[in-house]
């Protein structure tokens, strides 16, 4: 009979640990807000002696990027893929991050560089901690990027398009 009352004490303290679950462990919140990117071409169309300028977004054929750790290239993050924009992720411990980039696999590849602060912020007692970014700087190589425009320098989303790399008409 003692050990009825021993089993059953048992599982009413159990029932009642799950039935006061905590809600705090829940979270349902991004943690991670990638830097976006997108890709532009501008075409040049001439009209008798009047030039036009035809910028539209630009799928490009096989993109590759990826990320670069002291010069050796380490995380493959798009292979070959057709894409028009790329989604990039900052290292939340380092103020600087760099990426291979290659639009077509008979172009010259071209290197990103971003210089960045961090930022720590609260998100709630079930998510912690979440990481938000505001760019400082954009260096790029000029093999296959004509130009670059920084749209939102604050990285706290990933639906923002940040930057767009505009590309030379091959």
């Amino acid at each position: 009979m003692r050990t009825l009352y021993q089993i059953l004490l048992t599982c009413s303290v159990l029932i009642g640990m799950l039935a006061c679950e905590n809600e705090t462990k829940v979270c349902d919140q991004t943690l991670r807000a990638d830097f976006h990117v997108r890709f532009q071409r501008d075409s040049l169309l001439r009209v008798g002696d009047t030039i036009l300028h035809n910028v539209r977004d630009t799928i490009m054929p096989k993109v590759t990027v990826y990320a670069i750790d002291n010069g050796v290239n380490r995380d493959s993050i798009y292979k070959i893929k057709p894409l028009k924009e790329i989604f990039l992720p900052f290292s939340p411990v380092s103020d600087s991050c760099t990426f291979f980039l290659r639009v077509d696999s008979t172009l010259t590849p071209d290197t990103l560089k971003f210089k960045y602060t961090r930022t720590k912020k609260f998100i709630s007692p079930g998510c912690g901690f979440g990481t938000t970014f505001t760019l400082d700087t954009v260096i790029a190589t000029k093999n296959t990027i004509d130009s670059v425009v920084i749209n939102s320098k604050a990285v706290t989303s990933s639906n923002d398009t940040h930057l767009t790399l505009f590309f030379f008409n091959q």
